[in-house]
């Protein structure tokens, strides 16, 4: 690992440091407000994916009924859409068709074929698209038939994969040489569904439930937090008196002014004044020396703590009687 890739992973360390940090330093009730928006984005997220995998999973439904005229059942589909290339893969929209025969050709040999042709005009002679189709050199032009004789009331499916574009479908009898069968009693009836929004539903729907998931981590992030705290968070009241008293302590900064650089009082005089000394031992101070007692201050909610003559603090937490004097408090 070359120097600039050190330095880059450490400056990401430390942002990472940083941010557990920042996110450690939040209170009781910023924890509850950020857990509280955790929970709203679950649901708003999964309540999202549910919709878009809505869109996916349910079709667009059509139908189309046989026409002796055309000899064919032949329905303009619409506008089919979708992130599909041209060509088939895997982001084409799906299609089925349900075909029942419900009066196929006595002769024998008839089958039933379908076309998918992706043209704007269905009105339009098919007739050019249905040759492309059938020899199956462009996949906008798609051709199925079925590989056995109908059975009168039997339901048959088509299956196509489309690309985005607008659709004409058409689906027949033809003989065994694939030619039409114009047999006038001839009747079937189709059922489609076009699933136009299963890959953009579906992958939206993807996306929405990862974001959803995060968000639930992040509550359950949030919640052991706020657990800790309540966890701990039962301190006794020499404690808190401690942390307030320290607190104070440290806001406010040093007392007093400070001590004078030189010594105080007029300087003594050159030379001896008064008699001269006495011989013999010193006399002795019999006045006793005054000696510095304690003094209890306050701290806040009527508790006081001792500060010691060499300026100090017991730590013991103090209470004061109704008498003035001041005994320790019993937690």
């Amino acid at each position: 690992m070359s120097d600039e890739d050190a330095a880059a992973a450490s400056e990401e360390n430390t942002a990472d440091a940083d941010q557990e940090e920042a996110a450690e330093a939040l209170t009781l009730e910023q924890r509850q407000e950020e857990l509280k928006k955790s929970r709203w984005n679950v649901f708003l997220w999964l309540g999202i994916a549910v919709l878009m995998f809505s869109f996916a999973l349910f079709p667009m439904p059509f139908s189309a009924d046989y026409d002796n005229f055309t000899n064919s059942a032949e329905k303009d589909i619409g506008f089919v859409w979708g992130p599909s290339l041209p060509g088939d893969d895997l982001f084409d929209a799906s299609m089925d068709l349900d075909v029942t025969a419900s009066s196929p050709p006595p002769e024998s040999g008839s089958l039933i074929e379908a076309y998918a042709l992706k043209v704007d005009n269905c009105q339009q002679n098919l007739g050019e698209f249905t040759v492309i189709a059938k020899n199956g050199t462009d996949y906008a032009y798609q051709h199925q038939i079925m590989d056995k004789t109908p059975i009168t009331g039997q339901e048959y499916t088509f299956k196509f994969s489309l690309d985005p574009g607008q659709y004409c479908i058409i689906v027949q009898y033809v003989d065994a040489n694939g030619d039409i069968n114009s047999n006038p009693s001839n009747d079937l009836t189709v059922k489609g569904k076009v699933w136009s929004s299963q890959t953009i539903g579906g992958l939206f729907g993807i996306i929405c439930l990862s974001l959803s998931g995060f968000a639930f981590i992040g509550a359950q992030k949030h919640g052991a937090h706020i657990k800790a705290i309540l966890e701990n968070g039962d301190e006794s009241t020499e404690e808190k008196v401690l942390a307030s008293v320290s607190g104070a302590r440290i806001a406010s900064g040093p007392t007093g002014a400070p001590p004078s650089a030189g010594p105080s009082g007029p300087p003594p005089s050159a030379g001896p004044s008064g008699p001269p000394p006495q011989s013999g031992p010193a006399p002795t101070d019999t006045t006793p020396a005054s000696v510095a007692e304690a003094v209890f201050e306050p701290a806040e909610n009527g508790y006081f703590f001792k500060k010691m003559p060499d300026g100090s603090y017991d730590q013991t937490v103090y209470v004061q009687n109704a008498d003035g004097t001041y005994v320790p408090h019993q937690g």
